[in-house]
C-alpha cells in the first residue's frame, strides 16, 4: 500500500493538464546517480537486436514480424518513465513510454511469488476495478531471455485528466528472467503503430485520437540526458511545446507505418560523408545508436575505437574532446552530435570507468536512433499526418 499511495501522490503532483487545449504533459523520471555497467551495455545491445528481428536483411528493409517480438534493457537504455493509472478506482503504475513497440502491458496480481520482476513492482488487480472487462485472449511477447505472457483485458487508462475508455492491454503473469527486476518502471506503453502490435491491438495514443481526447494527434518527447530522477524531461500528448526547442521542427514523412521509420539523407563524421540514403527508426526505448555494418565499422574506426570481442568499441576517456562531430542529415537539415552525446561512460567489472561508443552494430540496412539522438533533438511524432519532426533542444 505504501508504494501505491506514493505513486498516487506522484500522479497528482507531477501531472498537470491544459484542458482547453487538450494537452497532457507527463514529466519523465530519469535514473539519477546511476552509472550503467559494461555488462548492462552488452545486454542492451542484445536486447536491441532481438527487438528488431535482425535476421531480416535487405535494402531499405525493416523487420516484418507481427509485433510480438520486442525487448528491454535494464536501466541503461530505458531511463525515462512516467505515471499512468489503470482501472476504477485508478491503480497507479510507473511506465516506460516506448516508440519502438506498440503494446500496453502491466504486471498482473495473478503472477506467482517466484516472478521477481512482478513482485518488485505494483501489480494490476482486475477484481479491484469496476471498469475491468475480460478479453479472453492470451498474449505473449518474445524477449531475448524468454517470453512475457499473460491475458488480455480492457479497462480505463488515465493520464492526468485524460481518460481512455475500454483500452485493451496485457496483464503479464510470466516475465522473462531478470530483464524487468530492477527497472524503474512496472510496464510499457507502446507508442508505435497498430501494424506492429501483438493481436493488432489499438495502441494507447491511437485510442486517444479515436476518442477525440487530444486536440492534435501528435505526441512529442523532450528528454534531458543529464536530468535528475524527477526532472528527466517530458512527454507531451496532443501537440508540441515550442519553448523546449530552438527554431522550427523539420518534418519528414514516414516511409513505412509500423515503427517510426523515415528516410535518412546521410551521415557525416568530421565532415566526411560515410552514409547516404538509408532508412532510420526513432526509438525512445533504447539509448543506443544502431548502425548498418559498413557504417558501424567506418564510424568507430574514425573515432579511433579499440574493438573488443563483444562488438564494443573502447574509446580513450582522456581524449574525448578531440573526437569529431557526427551529423545526421534529415529532410535536408543537419543534426549534429558531439562526443558528450555519443560516448557512454560505464563501469567495468572491476569497478573502473571505461568509455564506449554508443554506435552499435545491427546486421541490417537501417539505422536506429535512440535516446542519444532524441535527447539532443526535440522529437514530434505526428500520428495524424504520418510524419516525424526534429529540432535542437533548448
Amino acid at each position: 500500500w505504501s508504494t501505491m499511495h506514493c505513486l498516487l501522490w506522484l500522479l497528482s503532483l507531477w501531472i498537470w493538464t491544459e484542458c482547453q487545449g487538450q494537452v497532457i504533459r507527463i514529466p519523465m523520471q530519469f535514473q539519477a546517480s546511476f552509472m550503467a555497467s559494461r555488462r548492462q551495455h552488452r545486454a542492451g545491445r542484445t536486447s536491441l537486436l532481438a527487438k528488431y528481428n535482425v535476421n531480416v536483411v535487405g535494402p531499405d528493409t525493416v523487420p516484418q514480424n507481427s509485433g510480438a517480438t520486442e525487448t528491454l534493457d535494464n536501466r541503461l537504455n530505458l531511463e525515462y518513465a512516467g505515471p499512468v493509472s489503470i482501472g476504477t478506482p485508478g491503480q497507479p503504475f510507473n511506465m516506460l513510454f516506448d516508440t519502438g513497440s506498440a503494446n500496453l502491458w502491466v504486471p498482473s496480481a495473478e503472477c506467482s511469488a517466484k516472478n521477481l520482476a512482478c513482485q518488485h513492482h505494483h501489480r494490476y488487480n482486475s477484481s479491484a476495478s469496476r471498469s475491468y472487462v475480460p478479453d479472453g485472449r492470451r498474449f505473449a511477447i518474445a524477449y531475448g531471455t524468454g517470453s512475457l505472457s499473460g491475458r488480455l483485458a480492457q479497462d480505463t487508462v488515465a493520464i492526468g485528466q485524460l481518460v481512455v475508455r475500454n483500452q485493451t492491454f496485457g496483464m503479464a503473469v510470466h516475465e522473462p528472467g531478470p530483464t524487468f527486476v530492477d527497472t524503474n518502471f512496472a510496464g510499457i506503453v507502446g507508442l508505435g503503430f497498430r501494424a506492429i502490435a501483438e493481436e493488432q491491438i489499438t495502441p494507447l495514443f491511437e485510442s486517444m485520437c479515436e476518442q477525440s481526447l487530444v486536440e492534435e494527434c501528435v505526441f512529442s518527447f523532450y528528454l534531458k540526458r543529464n536530468g535528475s530522477e524527477r526532472k528527466g524531461g517530458e512527454l507531451l500528448f496532443g501537440g508540441v511545446d515550442a519553448t523546449k526547442f530552438s527554431g522550427s521542427l523539420t518534418f519528414v514523412p514516414l516511409t513505412r507505418v509500423g515503427y517510426w521509420q523515415f528516410h535518412l539523407d546521410g551521415v557525416e563524421v568530421g565532415g566526411q560523408v560515410i552514409s547516404q540514403h538509408r532508412q532510420a527508426i526513432a526509438d525512445t526505448g533504447t539509448s543506443l545508436l544502431a548502425a548498418p555494418p559498413r557504417e558501424y565499422l567506418i564510424i568507430n574506426s574514425l573515432l579511433g575505437g579499440l574493438p573488443t570481442a563483444n562488438n564494443e568499441y573502447l574509446l580513450n576517456c582522456s581524449e574525448l574532446d578531440r573526437l569529431p562531430e557526427i551529423v545526421f542529415i534529415i529532410g535536408g537539415q543537419r543534426f549534429g552530435l558531439q562526443p558528450r552525446d555519443y560516448v557512454m561512460r560505464v563501469s567495468d567489472d572491476d569497478g573502473s570507468s571505461v568509455c564506449l561508443s554508443a554506435f552499435t552494430l545491427m546486421d541490417t540496412e537501417f539505422w536506429i536512433l535512440g535516446d542519444v539522438f532524441i535527447g539532443r533533438f526535440y522529437t514530434a511524432f505526428d500520428v495524424g499526418q504520418r510524419r516525424i519532426g526534429f529540432a535542437p533542444t533548448r
